[in-house]
């Protein structure tokens, strides 16, 4: 199992980015809900047909799990990882390389 950090932009309220998970690419839609507090992440195929929708960037947990029944998504794991003790879910600015929580994907296929 290897770990890939999953770059994001820092400050921004909505934004969509090309990611590469397991040799194959996704469009990542990213929201923050103001009212909430909360980053939301949607993922779409390369062309950018929704895959799973609305997942709440909740630290330190297996944000894919309910979804490997289809072969689409991606087989790893992705987990918005706090890098300190405090494990509540990143807030506005606290989300990206180097802040509070970091958002890292958990590939199962082998490195060769």
């Amino acid at each position: 199992m290897s770990a890939q950090l999953v770059p994001t932009l820092l400050d921004a309220e909505y934004w969509t980015q090309k990611t590469r998970l397991d040799g194959r690419d996704y469009v990542l839609h990213f929201a923050y809900n103001e009212r909430l507090d909360r980053y939301y992440v949607s993922i779409h195929d390369d062309e950018d047909v929704p895959l799973v929708a609305g997942l709440k960037l909740v630290t330190n947990f297996p944000l894919l799990r309910r979804y490997h029944w289809d072969e689409r998504v991606p087989s790893g794991e992705l987990m918005a990882m706090s890098l300190q003790t405090d494990v509540t879910p990143p807030r506005f600015g606290e989300l990206g390389e180097g802040r509070r929580v970091e958002l890292t994907y958990f590939s199962t296929e082998e490195e060769s």
